[in-house]
Parts: structure tokens; sequence; C-alpha cells
């Protein structure tokens, strides 16, 4: 019988874990696109960099991002080295949170959509470094 509860308690504490543990949600650190001039400038040639972009910044939407839904974060929490902006978001079944991740120097954006397990999610920002005007993201971590 005791074996029995044993056994049930460490199943119990195996599922469950799997709810409370960080999901591996992260941007590409980088991308490249391909842009184009779309209308002339008169006496000036076009030159194509074709450097990679940085990721600059995430937006948090409640919903597709056409929606325009973004979301503001709970709490930040500024300190030194690491300023650390957290998201709540409630059980979300019936609609979808999606995260948004932008460039510096384009306009292309990527999106998905979070896990439905997920909650909540913490952005950890490095305030001594900017890139396209904004603090660096350091780490993403959901649960």
């Amino acid at each position: 019988m005791i074996q029995r509860f044993i056994s049930a308690f460490i199943m119990f504490g195996v599922s469950t874990a799997c709810c409370f543990a960080a999901e591996n949600v992260s941007c590409p650190e980088s991308i490249t696109t391909r842009q184009e001039l779309t209308s002339a400038a008169s006496g000036w040639a076009p030159l194509l960099n074709d450097a990679p972009h940085s990721l600059a910044g995430i937006t948090f939407y409640d919903g597709p991002p056409a929606e325009n839904a973004s979301l503001a974060y709970d709490q930040i929490r500024h300190g030194n080295s690491e300023d650390l902006a957290t998201w709540s978001f409630g059980k979300h079944e019936d609609r979808r949170i999606w995260l948004v991740c932008s460039y510096s120097g384009t306009a292309v954006e990527l999106s998905r959509t979070l896990p439905v397990q997920i909650i909540t999610c913490s952005v950890s920002y490095d305030p001594q470094t900017q890139i396209a005007g904004l603090p660096a993201i350091q780490k993403i971590s959901c649960r």
C-alpha cells in the first residue's frame, strides 16, 4: 500500500513538473533578408548591404498580430546589469498568445504562437547595450 502511494506521488510529481518547467521560447539572434528599392531615386544608385539583421525587440500579442492587440508587460525590475520584464497571460486555451520578433534594419518580423500551457514569460534586457535604439535582449524564459 505504501509503495503504491509513493509511486503515485512520484508520478504526480513527474506529471506536474512538466507544466512548471521553463519552455525553450526564443527568437533567432539574427536573420538575413533580400530587400529592393521599390521606386527609383533620381541620381542615386541602390547599394545592398548583406549584413545580417540582429534581434532588436519582441512583442507579445493576444491573438494574431494582424489584430494589433499587443500586450504590455505586467512588471519590470530594473537592475545594474539586467532589466527583467514579465508578462502574465493566464489561461488562454480559446485565444492564443503570439510572440513577434523584430530585427534591426528591416521590416521583416518573425511570429509564432506560444504553446497553450505557457502562462507567463520573462525577458531579460541588457540596459548597457542597445540594438536599433532598444536595450539588447539577453534571454526569454516562459513557463
